[in-house]
């Protein structure tokens, strides 16, 4: 059994805190106060900013640092197409599985988000709306595909965060039909309606990122 080195521990570690929200899209990553945290020597700690530098989790600039990937309007909505495209694959070859699904649990997930959007905690709406459709996806049996959607799942709900933390009053609009939309993606799959579960589950996809190719052209940065 191959014993994990401090470098894939940190790697683990630091990614799950970004995933989660705990570091904030743009917020530091010291190299010396990880160091110290996981008590270790620089060097693992670099290999494992390195490695989320490629997965696109963080970032590094010269005579600033590493830092939580802070997208640029048109790098999110790169990354919204690349999500769309993953999930349309799955969506499109997902019927024959429907009967794996834990519809119960779908319901239940669902049912959180009109209560986050209430208390506007604009974070946990998403993860739950990410939830939602992870629990669906799951059931492909394509492992690594599943895996890569949720790498890039964790870069769009980071950015998405701080779009509803800069607007707060206008953007968590975009979230506000999803509730009503999973409830239509839930009835066409108790149907094993293949045509429907495609037709209402690509959607529901493009309504999302439509919205954000329409947003005004004064979003150029994320980071203003």
């Amino acid at each position: 059994m191959d014993i994990p080195n401090v470098g894939d521990i940190m790697y683990g570690e630091v990614r799950q805190r970004i995933l989660e929200g705990v570091y904030a899209s743009g917020e530091r990553l010291n190299v010396d106060e990880l160091s110290r945290e996981f008590n270790t020597s620089k060097t693992p700690v670099r290999e494992a900013l390195n490695r989320l530098g490629s997965d696109g989790l963080a970032s590094f600039k010269p005579r600033v640092g590493w830092s939580v990937s802070a997208l640029t309007i048109e790098e999110f909505i790169d990354f919204l197409e690349i999500q769309c495209a993953l999930r349309y694959f799955v969506i499109e070859n997902i019927p024959p599985y429907v009967d794996n699904i834990d519809f119960d649990l779908l319901r239940s997930i669902n049912q959180e988000l009109p209560r986050y959007l209430a208390e506007r905690s604009f974070f946990k709406a998403i993860q739950q709306n990410d939830l939602f459709h992870m629990t669906v996806f799951s059931i492909y049996p394509n492992k690594l595909l599943s895996r890569k959607l949720e790498e890039v799942d964790g870069i769009v709900r980071l950015q998405r965060a701080r779009f509803f933390e800069r607007e707060k009053e206008s953007i968590p609009h975009l979230m506000e039909g999803a509730f009503a939309q999973h409830l239509e993606i839930i009835a066409a799959l108790e149907r094993r309606d293949a045509q429907d579960i495609i037709r209402v589950s690509k959607r529901h996809q493009e309504s999302i990122l439509s919205a954000y190719k329409l947003l005004p052209n004064d979003y150029e940065d994320m980071n203003s």
